[in-house]
């Protein structure tokens, strides 16, 4: 494929709900008793050669938007300045970049802390400027994961680009690449003037070296997965499916102007990681409280779950169920030897007691969806804990 051939050609909508990768547990939330038996077997398979559909899911920082108009013009900036309506932030030169930012309500209140995002920014403006082809029309989407080639500390390449601090073995066929580059990337899909996002291609290339646009790096080995817990979770499933898929039904819940349901069990369990997961569900009515939702709606859906209690209990019983597997899971991956590991812990803007052993997680690519594989207790409070 010529980058001048390159055509979008699956809408907006569909491709921006498929580009929405959901956690493992969440997927009861979304789709019901079919979306916990896929996340069952999807769990279960990696012990049988399924590890190799599962990648690294990397913690890049900050996000940016970088390629070529439809004149072929360079243009590199980040979402806020993509989508800007009051000002032209699809910045084409080094200057107009770092004017963008320093425009920005942060840079005013903190000139110092944002001037470092700054100048990293135009100090990398002109390398991905080379490296994008002349013909390519369109852009790129994706995480930075360092501005400069990272230090090397006891034979490792080490950069912490977020949260996670990554360290990349030098000898290995990664970190011979990192080695040539100046800066490194993950793409996670392309995009066209209006917005619209598709697949980033297999065999996406960028000219020379000094950008690298990081490969997906598989797991080694595959998981051992507990027969037991497996089975009882599909038992749970199977007793309830029916009355799960009523409570969660959406037509149900559009009439009873409670469509968002899924999406308020999902802020629920997000927030739940900052006063620890135990006993999922058994607070929520009280967490609601404390929620944005409305005195009227909450009324509405403590009516709506005493109506279906033993549906709400199962639903958090399957929910608490694949978080255990996924956890054993993410623990085993993290052990074995790799030539990328991550941790989380005293470094950057995460205090030491949120550090923890692993990263962001994994991604296990499923032809229904991507799940996501990230450990909640850990990156997710870390994350959770940083003041923006």
């Amino acid at each position: 494929m010529r980058y001048s051939d390159f055509k979008l050609v699956e809408s907006k909508q569909r491709i921006d709900e498929a580009a929405r990768i959901q956690h493992a547990e969440d997927l009861v939330f979304w789709e019901g008793s079919r979306g916990a038996v896929r996340a069952i077997e999807s769990l279960k398979k990696l012990e049988q050669g399924g590890h190799t559909d599962v990648t690294i899911k990397w913690d890049g920082s900050p996000a940016i938007i970088f390629g070529r108009n439809e004149s072929g013009e360079f243009v590199l900036t980040d979402k806020s300045g993509f989508d800007a309506k009051g000002y032209d932030g699809k910045a084409k030169s080094s200057k107009d970049l770092a004017q963008m930012f320093m425009n920005r309500p942060g840079y005013a209140k903190n000139p110092e802390g944002y001037g470092v995002l700054v100048n990293n920014m135009k100090s990398v403006f002109d390398k991905y400027e080379k490296a994008v082809p002349k013909d390519f029309r369109g852009y790129f989407k994706g995480d930075l994961l360092y501005f400069n080639t990272p230090e090397i500390i006891d034979g490792v390449y080490t950069f912490t680009p977020n949260i996670v601090t990554y360290k990349v073995d030098v000898n290995s066929d990664l970190g011979k690449r990192i080695s040539q580059s100046k800066t490194g990337i993950v793409v996670h899909r392309l995009l066209d003037d209006q917005g619209n996002q598709s697949p980033v291609p297999q065999d996406l290339q960028m000219q020379g070296t000094e950008v690298m646009i990081f490969p997906s790096v598989t797991v080694s080995k595959p998981a051992q997965i507990d027969d037991e817990d497996i089975n009882q979770l599909k038992a749970t499933v199977a007793q309830h499916a029916q009355a799960i898929d009523t409570m969660l039904n959406v037509n149900t819940l559009t009439q009873m102007q409670m469509k968002d349901l899924p999406q308020i069990f999902y802020t629920y369990l997000n927030g739940k990681v900052d006063s620890g997961l135990a006993n999922i569900g058994a607070d929520f009515l009280q967490w609601i409280k404390t929620s944005k939702v409305s005195a009227k709606k909450q009324q509405k859906i403590a009516e709506y779950l005493g109506q279906n209690k033993n549906a709400f209990d199962a639903m958090w019983k399957v929910v608490s169920g694949i978080m255990t597997i996924k956890d054993k899971v993410i623990n085993q991956f993290d052990s074995h030897d790799a030539d990328v590991t991550a941790e989380i812990g005293g470094h950057g803007p995460v205090s030491q007691d949120a550090h923890a052993a692993g990263g962001e997680g994994y991604v296990l690519a499923h032809p229904k969806g991507d799940i996501k594989l990230v450990p909640r207790a850990s990156f997710t409070k870390a994350n959770r804990s940083i003041q923006r």
